[in-house]
């Protein structure tokens, strides 16, 4: 029994290195196909492994699997076909066959020096013991070695089909890749559409698109003349395609489907200045220059409308040279409104005078064509005339009365803590057009208190408030201050590590009058001898601020005197504007 068991491991193993060349019938595409396997096979198996790994079944109790096939070896009728010569017996009642030769006697079946096929291998160490391979090269490392494996490359295609039999890379199941080889077995190595190919693109225009419709995928660079972007609307107009700039010139440039998109957003027929126009398209027949492609009021065709602080005409500038219509002199708040150049109108929501200090301001405040000298240098800078806001009487040339009525109130932005008197504001709230960046305004301001008060309690001030919901945060402003003219001396406040002043008695800007520059003659605020009552001015200022466009705000002009109600203080209010382009904000010098 002891020998019977030894040769069965020989046998056995004999069962799993034939089942290895085997072959299964496989389906393709709906049919059947003989002679090619996938992996393993079981093909006229009934037991020992498929070649791959796997299991085709396992023999009951009493049999021993023999070639693939459950046998009883103690029964000697059971007659079992070697594979390896061609059918002839491994065990049988006559004694053994052998490929060695007809009455080869076997050895003992527990030999461990066995080599059935004389190849110089050990049976037991043998990839086919039953076919001469002395080399035991096995190419795709399964348990049979190329000599008895029927698909050396375990591609599932079996060699004698197989167009290249020792690389699993080709076969023709194989799909074609991008690899230099033939894959599928057609003769064409790396066909169009193979797995890994580039798409390309026919490119007539040289313009870096291509029209879709004439993609082809290479695996290799297909050469001029294409392009591996698509897109291309036009193939005979480099100037036409994904990406390109829109002009204004009856084509769609950019290729999305859209003729001169942006070239005229407003519909006044006339195109934006912004983009280059070619001739007169149908888009905007009128031609180029439109400088605000968001308002059909303003073109270059168009006249310039006064207060609604657009560039109507499109000139460079906002509401020039344009004269409210009705009066712009006398005590009405519309007149005043017109010396400023604020039309009554869609931009101005309300106006109104107060005095915080509660005095009587009657006499504060005017709308005049001229202050002064008829030669001084106080001519308007807008229109034909502008507005006085004074903490005495604003017209004739005394400026030293305590207006009638009121009292005395801090004032929250200065840091010397004397009491205010004479309180007076003019309060407007207004609109920002939809093409503003900000707006701007021209004044100077006089003091009976220069120049000998300067560095004294006697600080009168005028101060310009901006609340608005987005540009200050809802928080009350002030917007006109500048650099202190003895810093060291006095200042209101540090912006940057900078001291600073608002405009006042204390500022940068006060006139000496050992050499005015600004002539201010007829005012009562004029330098007079050195025994009378001085008077001085800043000169012509001009504060810029910036708003948000569409925004409502309140703009107050506030002016007042400091620590008494005498020596009065005034300004010149004149051509509010808005600015349309960017700008430097802060006080600055009129130019």
């Amino acid at each position: 029994m002891t020998h019977r068991l030894g040769f069965l491991a020989v046998l056995a193993l004999v069962g799993m290195v034939v089942s290895a060349c085997g072959g299964d019938t496989v389906k393709i595409d709906g049919g059947e196909q003989d002679g090619f396997s996938f992996g393993g096979t079981c093909d006229g198996k009934e037991c020992g492994t498929d070649g791959a790994g796997n299991s085709c079944g396992t023999c009951a109790a009493g049999l021993y699997c023999v070639a693939g096939k459950c046998t009883d070896l103690d029964d000697p009728t059971d007659a079992t076909e070697d594979p390896a010569d061609g059918g002839g017996d491994v065990v049988d009642d006559e004694g053994p066959s052998h490929p060695q030769g007809e009455g080869y006697v076997l050895p003992p079946i527990d030999d461990p020096n066995a080599d059935s096929d004389g190849d110089g291998v050990k049976d037991g160490e043998d990839n086919c013991p039953f076919d001469k391979n002395p080399s035991q090269m096995n190419s795709d490392d399964d348990e049979g070695g190329d000599v008895c494996d029927p698909d050396d490359d375990n591609d599932s295609e079996k060699d004698d089909t197989d167009c290249d039999p020792k690389n699993p890379w080709v076969n023709h199941f194989m799909g074609e890749l991008c690899d230099g080889m033939d894959n599928d077995c057609n003769g064409n190595v790396d066909d169009p559409g193979a797995e890994g190919c580039i798409p390309y693109y026919k490119d007539n225009d040289g313009d870096g698109f291509g029209v879709f419709e004439t993609k082809q995928c290479q695996c290799d660079n297909i050469g001029p003349g294409y392009s591996v972007k698509f897109g291309d609307c036009n193939d005979q107009d480099p100037n036409l395609g994904p990406g390109a700039p829109e002009i204004c010139d009856d084509a769609d440039n950019d290729c999305d489907g859209a003729l001169d998109e942006g070239c005229d957003e407003d519909g006044d027929d006339w195109c934006n200045i912004n983009l280059p126009v070619v001739g007169f398209p149908a888009t905007c027949p009128f031609g180029p220059g439109d400088c605000y492609d968001g308002a059909g009021e303003v073109n270059p065709g168009q006249l310039e409308t006064g207060g609604d602080g657009l560039d109507n005409n499109c000139n460079g500038t906002v509401d020039e040279a344009v004269k409210c219509p009705g009066q712009c002199t006398g005590h009405s708040v519309d007149a005043y409104l017109c010396a400023l150049e604020m039309c009554f109108g869609p931009a101005i929501i309300s106006a109104q005078f107060s005095s915080p200090t509660g005095d009587s301001i009657d006499s504060a405040w005017e709308a005049v064509s001229h202050f002064g000298s008829g030669g001084n240098d106080l001519k308007p800078w807008g229109g034909d005339s502008y507005a006085l806001l004074a903490s005495g009487p604003c017209t004739g040339t005394s400026h030293s009365t305590d207006l009638p009525g009121g009292s005395s109130t801090s004032d929250p932005y200065a840091k010397d803590g004397y009491q205010t008197f004479d309180n007076v504001e003019f309060k407007v709230v207004l609109k920002a057009p939809a093409n503003a960046l900000g707006f701007a305004i021209d004044y100077i301001f006089f003091s009976e208190e220069y120049e000998e008060y300067i560095g004294t309690s006697f600080n009168d001030k005028f101060y310009m408030f901006l609340t608005a919901p987005q540009t200050t945060g809802g928080q009350k402003v002030v917007i006109n201050s500048t650099a202190c003219s003895n810093p060291n001396a006095y200042y209101d406040f540090i912006d940057q590590g900078q001291k600073k002043c608002y405009i006042a008695i204390n500022t940068a800007f006060s006139e000496p009058c050992s050499n005015p520059k600004t002539n201010i003659s007829g005012t009562g605020y004029e330098c007079g001898p050195a025994d009378s009552a001085h008077g001085s001015s800043t000169g012509w200022l001009t504060t810029s601020w910036q708003i948000k466009a569409g925004e409502q705000f309140e703009l107050v002009f506030h002016i007042h005197d400091a620590s008494d109600g005498i020596f009065d203080s005034q300004v010149i209010l004149d051509n509010f504007h808005w600015l349309s382009t960017p700008f430097t904000p802060g006080t600055a010098t009129h130019q």
